[in-house]
């Protein structure tokens, strides 16, 4: 039995300068599962017991759904690194997803019914009989303020029937993960909780993997939207000791701007009358419900983003590649067509009034020279009819687009790693609610990596996906376990070659063939990024007290 004396050898040394879990030089080696059930396994945070699942794919899983790696985030946890579990004796049930981290707001997404703080759980599905596969962490997407491991869409089920083992977990978001407090920032302590949640989630899974039929020398780390996002956050903070072997940005949005400190959590104390500015206010803060903390975020519509504190997220991600303070390791990379058309969707000036929407929260630089950037999205026009066809590509444009390019560009040119570059093209009406009109909208790969395109006929009133739509899908599923099965030879599809910068025909297509990529154009699609790369290097800046770019601060 793997009780609290051999969990406490693991964690000698927990904490060190942001404030993670001990390194696998200072984790004792578990025995292997005694037991003759071979759904019962030990890990770091005790024994636990999973299903087996033949219904999903056609190929026979075990899985092990809502295991802790880290003690509850409530009461004296809170705002806190994540503090080891206190493993129980016995063996403790896998066979259900734990609840979903607080949510920043209401109707985050399938998954998130349940929420509470004690929400840091992983999940494992691998292959029956599994033995030192490639193994595959997924950070979710989600706005870094809603979502969770458990949402069906990224059930990893058809990536593990390829062969791999698929790990998923859960980390803090909104106000329990980046609370931007003065309290934090006076002791010189990163501000980043959900980034330390992800280290522990990396860690658990070098440490336990094996338990599980996985290697840990052969773990690749990714995800999509703000999970990409927090795969560059992870591969720029923990570089001399990655853990890592590959990594996976899908559609990866740049850092948003950051409030003033203690300038959103003094609104949350404000509502249940806890001091402001420090002076106990977190010791406050982490007494009150939760519940009652997320109805007022929720109602004062207080942004909690991640915070740059230069010690887990740094200013400018793409100046780390050039001086090589990065992890080394292959990188599989790109974007949407239409990323930006449901983002900017929400903002009024994006239908009507170009320069409005320069100016806007929803754009967030407002350091642009209007003319120029008008001059680079005319509309109407043969490119842009409308405005929101050039704002949404302006969007798409500075946000995400320039940041795979760059990345792309310094990863290979200067530090010589290999790098495979896509686009996502397929414009599909009938997988979501506006039809064709938004395109290849932001989030449209999610179901095609994952094999979970049968989760489509779930959500009226969109007609399930058509054999076109499932043969992509396949070869996506095919490419991306490739990848994590060999980094460095890549997906190795039909028509992907490795990416080039001084070949744009090496970034690949998805989407419009039914076999396999086809040779894309990065001239072009990366043309405006000789303007926004003069202004990236700036970007996130804080907004003004005031809360907009255009209003007295």
């Amino acid at each position: 039995m793997f009780g609290t004396a051999s969990f406490l050898l693991a964690f000698t040394a927990a904490f060190g300068g942001t404030g993670v879990f001990a390194q696998e030089d200072q984790v004792a080696p578990l025995d292997q599962y005694p037991y003759p059930d071979p759904l019962i396994r030990n890990t770091t945070t005790g024994t636990y017991n999973g299903y087996l699942d033949t219904n999903t794919t056609g190929v026979p899983l075990y899985k092990w759904y809502g295991m802790h790696f880290a003690a509850t985030t409530a009461g004296a946890n809170a705002w806190r690194p994540p503090q080891p579990y206190d493993v129980p004796e016995g063996v403790q049930n896998a066979t259900a997803m734990g609840d979903a981290c607080m949510q920043g707001e209401y109707n985050a997404g399938n998954g998130t019914q349940n929420q509470s703080e004690d929400c840091l759980f992983v999940n494992v599905v691998a292959p029956v009989g599994a033995t030192n596969l490639p193994v595959y962490v997924y950070s979710f997407g989600g706005g870094f303020t809603g979502n969770a491991a458990s949402d069906p869409k990224i059930d990893g089920s058809w990536l593990a029937s390829r062969d791999i083992v698929y790990v998923s977990y859960n980390y803090r978001l909104a106000l329990w993960a980046f609370p931007n407090s003065i309290e934090i920032a006076e002791a010189g302590e990163t501000q980043n909780l959900a980034v330390l949640d992800t280290r522990a989630a990396v860690e658990w899974a070098y440490n336990n993997v094996a338990q599980f039929g996985g290697d840990p020398t052969k773990i690749t780390f990714g995800g999509e939207s703000v999970g990409a996002e927090m795969t560059l956050y992870y591969l720029n903070a923990y570089w001399e000791n990655p853990l890592i072997r590959g990594a996976v940005m899908q559609s990866s949005d740049t850092s948003q701007p950051m409030w003033q400190t203690n300038n959103q959590l003094d609104i949350i104390s404000r509502n249940v009358s806890c001091p402001t500015s420090g002076n106990g206010q977190l010791d406050c803060l982490r007494t009150k419900d939760p519940f009652e903390l997320q109805a007022v975020l929720i109602d004062s519509g207080a942004q909690f983003q991640p915070v740059i504190d230069n010690i887990t997220v740094f200013r400018d991600p793409v100046r780390l590649q050039i001086t090589g303070q990065t992890t080394k390791v292959p990188l599989l990379i790109g974007n949407n067509m239409n990323e930006g058309q449901t983002i900017v969707n929400g903002e009024p000036t994006s239908y009507t009034n170009e320069t409005a929407y320069i100016m806007s929260n929803n754009f967030n630089f407002p350091m642009s020279n209007i003319p120029q950037v008008l001059s680079m999205y005319p509309s109407p026009s043969p490119e842009y009819p409308s405005i929101i066809n050039a704002t949404s590509a302006m969007w798409r444009d500075a946000h995400m687009i320039c940041l795979s390019s760059n990345l792309a560009l310094w990863r290979t040119q200067l530090l010589k790693l290999p790098v495979w570059r896509y686009e996502f093209a397929l414009v599909a009406d009938n997988l979501n609610a506006e039809g064709a009109s938004i395109g290849t909208f932001h989030g449209e790969d999610i179901q095609f990596v994952m094999g979970t395109l049968y989760t489509i006929a779930d959500q009226a009133p969109y007609i399930p996906a058509t054999p076109f739509e499932w043969n992509v899908s396949d070869y996506m599923v095919t490419a991306w376990t490739n990848f994590i099965k060999d980094p460095e030879a890549g997906p190795r599809i039909e028509g992907w070659r490795q990416y080039d910068p001084a070949d744009p025909t090496s970034l690949a297509v998805l989407g419009i063939s039914e076999t396999g990529a086809i040779p894309g154009n990065a001239s072009d699609i990366d043309h405006t990024c000789a303007y926004w790369n003069q202004i990236l290097p700036l970007f996130p800046e804080i907004y003004p007290e005031c809360g907009t770019w255009t209003c007295e601060s």
